[in-house]
């Protein structure tokens, strides 16, 4: 529900309350009968008593609308999150959801397990898309590595390697055929850090 909604259901339930409380004043004992049918004949002979009802009236049956249609359409929003927060694998028996955390520390594993390799950040990104009219959708996955490479590495080939790795991972765990892995280098080491870290 937005603000203006909210505003309004603020205004709509505070006119109710005021209402509620105008009908316990007339109820108790304390203005003469006389004096409230005279009050209540001018105000339903007024014009702005039927324009303010009739405000009333519309602003009740939009907020009955937005408690209806706010309510599925959040429902949507959050399975549709949801959604794009998981890889789905299909097997035998159905749909298996698989969080895009533990895809990443898939990834993971797998291309620190690449010589050369010194540190590896995964983002997972999953997308349901559908092939063709009447095909079952599927998971669009796209796997992002910023990777840190030792000195005296070349790119290309750590590269390939890694990018190879992960694939193995994707088929052979996952068992997904419709993926896209992004590397991108975030450090490369120098030489004489790899030669301490040798040394030592």
């Amino acid at each position: 529900m937005g603000y203006i909604n909210r505003f309004l259901l603020f205004v709509f339930a505070l006119a109710v309350a005021l209402a509620a409380l105008g009908a316990i004043v007339l109820c108790l004992p304390v203005i003469p009968v006389p004096e409230i049918l005279n009050e209540t004949a001018f105000v339903l002979s007024r014009w702005e008593t039927m324009a303010g009802a009739a405000l009333v009236f519309l602003l009740g049956v939009h907020l009955a609308a937005c408690a209806v249609t706010c309510g599925s359409t959040d429902g949507a929003q959050e399975k549709a999150k949801k959604e794009s927060e998981a890889v789905v694998v299909r097997g035998a028996g159905g749909e298996v959801r698989v969080a895009t955390s533990a895809v990443s520390g898939l990834a993971e594993r797998a291309a620190l397990k690449v010589y050369g390799v010194e540190t590896v950040d995964a983002k997972v990104e999953s997308r349901r898309v559908a092939k063709g009219e009447g095909a079952e959708p599927s998971s669009a996955v796209v796997v992002g590595l910023a990777i840190g490479l030792g000195g005296g590495q070349n790119v290309a080939q750590v590269s390939d390697a890694v990018r190879t790795a992960v694939s193995e991972q994707m088929n052979e765990v996952l068992g997904l055929a419709d993926y896209t892995i992004d590397i991108s280098i975030s450090e490369i080491a120098s030489r004489d850090a790899a030669k301490k870290s040798r040394v030592s």
